[in-house]
């Protein structure tokens, strides 16, 4: 095979490794139409359905020291919110640059923001009980394994791969409930 076949050969390549990825991340104002929208409580509700699956969710992102959620105040339960997972350090942010600002100045002012993202939603972790144990050690095993983000707060995660709109919490909306304590 001559040299110059082989350069066009691998600039095929990396040409259709780029078409098929453009093809699968939506662009930035550009949603993408063949992704389904869940609400935040059928997806906790139903997360079977769900798991390990790519969803467009509308929720209210809530951040501070040790929480990174999302919640909808229409849920009624602390576990009907998720614990929002990261990219790691230096990855492509999900936030496209024209919404970033917005969202920082939100998210510093307020703690939250009403979000619509593009994610995978993740239902509780599966957890490998060793066999012998007893029902009640298998039981706190598979309650405290299963979940994810600060201390195995969250039993249900969602991982962002594009946040498509950003705005402002309505004073009046709720925080949400977080067992034995009060609402904000």
């Amino acid at each position: 095979m001559s040299f110059a076949f082989k350069c066009q050969a691998v600039k095929l390549l990396i040409l259709f490794g780029c078409v098929s990825q453009i093809q699968a991340t939506p662009q930035a104002g550009m949603p993408d139409q063949s992704i389904e929208t869940v609400s935040l409580c059928e997806l906790t509700r139903y997360w079977q359905r769900y798991d390990h699956r790519i969803v467009r969710i509308e929720a209210i992102y809530h951040t501070s020291n040790e929480v990174s959620q999302v919640y909808d105040p229409g849920c009624a339960t602390s576990d009907q919110t998720g614990w929002v997972k990261l990219l790691p350090y230096g990855s492509p942010s999900p936030v496209p640059p024209e919404l970033k600002e917005k969202l920082n100045e939100l998210l510093r002012r307020n703690g939250r923001a009403r979000i619509i993202a593009i994610g995978e939603f993740d239902g509780p972790k599966k957890v490998n009980v060793p066999s012998g144990l007893s029902p009640e050690a298998a039981d706190a095993m598979r309650e405290t394994n299963s979940r994810y983000g600060h201390m195995n707060g969250w039993k249900f995660q969602f991982v962002f791969s594009k946040v498509e709109k950003v705005e402002a919490v309505p004073a009046d909306a709720p925080w949400p409930h977080l067992v034995g304590q009060e609402k904000r």
